[in-house]
């Protein structure tokens, strides 16, 4: 039986998850009777042995931590090798003393600089402000918080320490808003700092009484959101999302994006590149994956929230990298809860209005007091879904209060390889698919030209009977199929795409190959505008884009990028050449201008599931744009025809998406036609169009979309075209002399 969610999203398989128990509860009672406050915080320190109480067994809570101690604690809880350490040249702390080794070696780490003359000062006491800036420095510890304490003035030296342990809620001073910098530092407050840091159970977080907060403060939270890379054995990037601190600097995840690589990088929001040790525990139905870095990353870990402190309606915000667009927010509602269910067990998820894309999925969906309702999975215009962070502290269970330094991973390469086996038969069932049975078949009969060329892209003239095209050479064609001439234009870089506009050719000229690390900033290309009358080029200019696709309106030309990953479509002035305005876009993406001129749609060629969007445009700047509703929903072929009156978008894969200018019905399914195709043409009328599916040719009504009449051509037709009332037929058959392959031009009247 197939799981109703597992249709949705492909996840969320329920299983249970076995919970270390703790210490026993007979234990703590009996072990320091004196202490009553932070009394979890100080028996968590202790069942980790990093303090320890006086030989009458109290533990003296209220007594100041002297210098050593804190030190001594540090050290032993960062479980580094003593005795190799410089020597600090502390005039108090000579070779040999007690605690030498410890000094030296948290000195040499940049935990403690001494208290100046040459002094450390060893059984001196320590300030709260002094022992802020002594865990920040040896845990590097990062972060800011939403509020700071009127006794801590940004002004103060202190001030940033104290910043990052309140970002941490590690601390949150006094009741009267103070920190109280130069208070004594006694051991329960030394406690209680060192152990909320390590256990995030014993953070005082309290959702009930946190204030709700502004969209502008709950972006902050992106200093915990992560880009996550992942990289084959080949060092190749093959997938790309987000992520978020949790838990023991643990961080979460979708399984997808960690799935089918051999190691993983982290990226901050600073840009700096932390690698990833590998994955502590994963769930592949609920696509959640918890990873360890190979050090504590120091930024703080976002507070999760449970499914039921979700209500419909409240505001929330999603933070991730759509497309590589680092810790881009987008707001919304909590527009539902859904909650799936088999024989298996349940699912919750929080269905959002917060828009959910590529590259956005596992990051946070967090309510507007900044804690996380859910781990964001994926979704399509206005329906997208979080699975509920209750299974996230599920996976999370049994590290919360574990060493970080002896977390167990496993490796990427030993991760399961998502198996999207449902799609990729479906693909195999469309390049397999036959032909759809012929309605009075008959040849075609018309005049044809062959030449030698192979062309790789081509278009038609608007008044005269003549073809151009790129061949496999990358020199631009151009062939008058009536009075049978041929010209041919080469350029000092090779020529790859054309395109046929206001009396003009389009040329796209290549300067390097197109490749994924081929950066936007290192891009260059070259675009040269040929007059068809005399074959010449008018205008050529230098592009800082690498090109792959091209299209233009009355006043611009649009360029596509053939690298860099997620990159830029630009619009060029077509006079002048300027940049005018850019847009990102996935690498190698088709592009395809509306008979209005008013807007481009594009379908990528390098993602699985293939995806389709559209950017809107006015006087060649990009003013707008979105993605389709659908992921992975429909088959896609790289290249579409739309319809001349603009009503259809058709894909040559068969699959038909209304054109409209409405976001609600824009890129919306329309119909399916049963089979792939070469190339689409319309007769002037718009009553019919014709399909070339291998050496066929396949009428259509246009309003009913019902198979009219087929005819046989001698050879393969790759590309259709209506000139005044005539069909143009370019494609390739193989010579019966010679068994070599080669281009034909046919032209037809069809009734």
């Amino acid at each position: 039986m197939q799981r109703a969610f597992k249709v949705i999203l492909m996840v969320f398989l329920l299983l249970s998850i076995p919970v270390p128990m703790n210490s026993s509860k007979t234990e703590g009672s009996t072990l320091f009777p004196d202490v009553t406050s932070y009394r979890n915080e100080i028996l968590f320190l202790s069942s980790r042995g990093i303090i320890s109480g006086y030989p009458n067994g109290n533990f003296g809570p209220q007594d100041p931590i002297k210098r050593i101690q804190a030190v001594q604690m540090i050290i032993k809880e960062l479980g580094v090798k003593v005795g190799d350490a410089p020597n600090p040249n502390f005039k108090d702390v000579p070779p040999g003393s007690y605690g030498y080794d410890v000094i030296a070696k948290a000195k040499q780490l940049g935990i403690i600089s001494g208290k100046g003359d040459g002094i450390f000062d060893p059984n001196g006491t320590l300030t709260r402000s002094q022992m802020a800036i002594i865990l920040v420095r040896a845990y590097n510890l990062k972060g800011v918080s939403y509020s700071s304490f009127k006794d801590v003035p940004p002004t103060a030296s202190t001030y940033p320490f104290v910043q990052t342990l309140a970002a941490h809620n590690i601390t949150s001073g006094y009741p009267d808003g103070t920190f109280r910098p130069n208070a004594t530092m006694i051991r329960a407050h030394f406690a209680a700092f060192m152990a909320r840091f390590l256990n995030e159970d014993l953070k005082p977080f309290n959702m009930a009484k946190a204030p709700v907060r502004s969209t502008e403060e709950i972006a902050r939270n992106e200093q915990s959101v992560l880009v996550i890379e992942l990289y084959d054995e080949n060092d190749e990037l093959v997938s790309q999302g987000s992520g978020f601190i949790v838990a023991n600097q643990l961080v979460a995840t979708n399984f997808h994006v960690i799935s089918g690589g051999t190691r993983a990088v982290a990226i901050t929001e600073s840009g700096e590149e932390i690698e990833l040790e590998g994955v502590v525990e994963y769930d592949e139905d609920l696509d959640i994956a918890i990873l360890k870095p190979a050090e504590r990353i120091g930024f703080p870990s976002l507070p999760l929230a449970s499914y039921s402190s979700a209500v419909k309606g409240e505001k929330v915000v999603a933070i991730g990298s759509p497309y590589g667009l680092q810790n881009t927010i987008s707001e919304g509602i909590v527009s539902g809860k859904q909650i799936f269910e088999d024989e298996f067990g349940s699912v919750k998820t929080i269905q959002t209005t917060a828009q959910i894309t590529f590259g956005s999925s596992g990051g946070p969906l967090l309510n507007m007091k900044g804690f996380v309702l859910g781990l964001n999975s994926f979704g399509f215009e206005d329906i997208n879904f979080a699975v509920s962070t209750d299974h996230v502290k599920e996976l999370l269970a049994g590290y919360i209060d574990a060493d970080f330094k002896k977390l167990v991973t496993e490796d990427f390469a030993d991760m399961p390889v998502l198996d999207y086996g449902e799609e990729e038969e479906w693909e195999e069932e469309e390049m397999e698919e036959e032909r759809p049975e012929p309605v009075d078949l008959e040849p075609l009969q018309g005049t044809k030209q062959t030449l030698s060329d192979i062309f790789l892209d081509a278009v038609h003239d608007s008044e005269l009977p003549v073809v151009y095209g790129v061949n496999e050479d990358g020199t631009l064609i151009a062939v008058n199929y009536e009075t049978k001439s041929i010209k041919r234009l080469p350029f000092t870089l090779p020529a790859e795409s054309v395109f046929y506009a206001n009396g003009e050719l389009y040329v796209t000229l290549l300067k390097g190959e197109h490749s994924s690390y081929w950066w936007d900033e290192a891009q260059e290309g070259a675009v040269a505008i040929v007059d068809p009358a005399t074959f010449k080029i008018k205008k050529y200019f230098d592009i800082k884009v690498d090109p792959y696709d091209i299209v233009a309106d009355d006043h611009h030309f649009y360029v596509s990028s053939g690298s860099g990953q997620w990159t830029n479509i630009k619009s060029f002035n077509k006079e002048t050449g300027a940049e005018v305005s850019s847009k990102m876009i996935r690498q190698q993406s088709e592009i395809f201008m509306h008979p209005n001129k008013d807007r481009i749609y594009a379908v990528n060629s390098d993602s699985s599931p293939r995806d389709m969007e559209v950017f809107m445009i006015r006087d060649g700047v990009f003013t707008g744009g979105y993605d389709s509703p659908y992921h992975g929903d429909y088959n896609l072929d790289t290249y579409m025809t739309i319809s001349p009156d603009g009503r259809y978008l058709f894909n040559h894969a068969g699959t038909v998406f209304r054109a409209t200018a409405l976001k609600d019905t824009n890129m919306k399914f329309y119909a399916d036609l049963g089979t792939g195709f070469n190339d689409i043409s319309f007769n002037s009328e718009l009553t019919e169009f014709y399909l070339t599916i291998g050496d066929r040719i396949y009428v259509y009504d246009y309003e009913t979309f019902t198979l009219l009449k087929t005819y046989s051509l001698s050879g393969d037709g790759y590309f259709l075209f209506n000139h005044q009332g005539q069909l143009v037929v370019l494609g390739e058959e193989v010579s019966p002399s010679t068994g070599i392959w080669k281009t034909y031009i046919m032209k037809a009247n069809i009734q």
